[in-house]
């Protein structure tokens, strides 16, 4: 069929169900509604549509489009799956070895329905209608995050705070504070300060903070000690130079249990003012919360940490109290999108329910209507989006998350994991680097995840010791077996591929492995194939 020419009315162009105005460059919808693509998408269908009939190379959109500036040829590819997405996917032909052209006419691109997973609309539509109503994307360019680089000289971390007190019950307080102090730090402009999770690995820390400094690869720890009696509080804090074994700053702090916020604020700004930092310009908590509802929060933050389907509930318990005691919790709306996440990625149920990925988005939204300023929605907001297949979306969300917090070591795992289904995989690459940077104790995850975008890659080689590793100290993880049984099937090492193809299969008996490629959340049709070929060569005899 040629295409070489073009149906115009009043000089826009009728791309299928769509209409463009080269002249503007709206597209717009039969009932004239304006129709939304990034910046990027919008300028490579411009050089089409100028181009309409013809077959642009990609060298050419390229230098047309991002005049200049090193980029991948992912880039390109995610702009053009983005005008499909938008217009169907007969809109753009590709031309392998010469580039794309873009086809016109009533008819021949009309709107087809999505790959989706198999969630109800109404979950899209809350998503939809409140990133509309609140500029959920603020990066509308869709830049990459680009993580700044380290100076050893203002890295950080907080270690837990020891609880003195006889009742054990009472440590959530003195956990809770560490991750607030944490969270807070990580605000501070050019501080780099260690995950929580990691730090947390050393309750005991009269082991040897010079030790633990070196593990951990930092140059101050920041420790404390809590102490309960009646309804006051005592927080002893220090900031140590575990190098020099000195402590530069320290401060006691007696006061009301019910008034956690003012020394978790005071405590932060004195350690600033130790290490000669300026603070960044996030402003302190706009309204009081209930105490009960912030120690609720912080009760359900522990078993939270366990990171098992158990303890995501009994922690969505305590945030759903925290909620009943102030309906207008911002961290409690949060938390509570973070546990529907967890369920969704972690598959603590046998499938993705609609119901669990509505009431986490409804969650998320909440709190970022409350609250602009939580990294942890957005995280939620990622996790979800990419359970749905809406990648743009789940881009958005991990790149604001870290945004917000410049040393969220989960939010940039997350941007890796949703780069490596549906973004550019330098990026992917530099966030889960940046990651255990942030994590030195990361989860096994993180290297499943590394590995993932070095097999994308086609550095098969680099990604089986990731990949083996994560096999060796985690047997039942069923992803990791099956990235691992595809990259062994590329390098054309079948006999550890199908031992490891059977690893599989008892981790969850009856597997598929014809359908496993195509379930896959991938947005490209070329990483989809990769991991397809890559378990068909598995599954050969040796």
């Amino acid at each position: 069929m040629r295409h070489e020419k073009y149906t115009k009315t009043q000089d826009r162009l009728v791309l299928g169900a769509f209409f463009y105005d080269p002249a503007t460059r709206q597209l717009s919808d039969a009932d004239g509604g304006l129709v939304h693509l990034r910046r990027q998408s919008q300028e490579v269908l411009a050089v089409l549509a100028a181009n309409l009939g013809k077959v642009v190379s990609k060298d050419r959109l390229v230098e047309t489009v991002w005049k200049g500036v090193a980029t991948t040829d992912d880039s390109l590819v995610q702009c053009i799956a983005d005008i499909r997405r938008t217009l169907g996917r007969d809109a753009v032909e590709t031309f392998p070895k010469r580039g794309y052209r873009l086809r016109a006419g009533p008819g021949d691109t009309a709107k087809r329905p999505r790959h989706r997973a198999p969630l109800l609309a109404g979950a899209l539509a809350v998503l939809t209608a409140a990133a509309l109503t609140l500029a959920l994307w603020p990066d509308p360019d869709g830049r990459p995050i680009v993580p700044p680089r380290v100076s050893q000289e203002r890295t950080l971390a907080v270690l837990p705070f020891v609880n003195l007190s006889d009742d054990d019950a009472l440590r959530y307080f003195s956990d809770g504070l560490s991750e607030d102090l944490t969270t807070d730090l990580s605000k501070v402009t050019r501080l780099t300060v260690i995950s929580s999770a990691s730090s947390f690995d050393f309750p005991e820390a009269e082991a040897g903070f010079r030790r633990i400094a070196e593990e951990l690869g930092v140059r101050y720890l920041v420790r404390g000690t809590v102490r309960h009696h009646d309804e006051r509080v005592r927080i002893n804090v220090s900031l140590i130079d575990p190098y020099d074994g000195i402590n530069l700053w320290a401060d006691r702090y007696d006061r009301a249990r019910q008034d956690p916020f003012d020394v978790q604020a005071e405590v932060t700004r004195e350690i600033v003012a130790a290490l000669s930092l300026t603070l960044g310009t996030a402003a302190e908590p706009a309204r009081r919360i209930d105490p009960d509802a912030y120690y609720m929060l912080l009760r359900g933050l522990e078993p939270l940490r366990a990171h098992t389907a158990a303890g995501n509930l009994e922690a969505r318990g305590y945030f759903e109290r925290a909620l009943e005691l102030d309906p207008e919790y911002a961290r409690a709306h949060a938390n509570i999108a973070i546990t529907y996440g967890r369920e969704t990625v972690f598959r603590y149920a046998d499938a993705i329910s609609p119901e669990s990925v509505q009431n986490g988005l409804e969650a998320a939204i909440t709190a970022i209507r409350l609250d602009p300023e939580i990294p942890d929605a957005y995280f939620a907001l990622g996790v979800l989006n990419l359970a749905i297949g809406e990648h743009a979306n789940a881009l958005a969300a991990a790149r604001h998350a870290i945004r917000l917090d410049a040393n969220y070591s989960d939010g940039y795992a997350l941007l890796a994991e949703i780069a490596v289904h549906g973004g550019d995989l330098d990026e992917a690459l530099a966030a889960i680097r940046r990651a255990k940077l942030l994590h030195p104790r990361y989860p096994f995850t993180y290297d499943w995840i590394e590995g993932h975008i070095l097999f994308q890659m086609g550095r098969y080689d680099d990604a089986l010791p990731f990949l083996e590793a994560v096999a060796r100290g985690n047997p039942g993880f069923y992803r990791g077996l099956v990235t691992l049984a595809a990259t062994y099937g590329q390098t054309g090492d079948r006999a550890p591929a199908a031992e490891v193809l059977r690893k599989a299969h008892a981790a969850r008996p009856g597997t598929d492995f014809d359908r496993e490629a195509a379930q896959s959340p991938y947005l490209f049709e070329e990483r989809r194939e990769r991991l397809a070929a890559g378990l068909r060569a598995a599954r050969d005899d040796p």
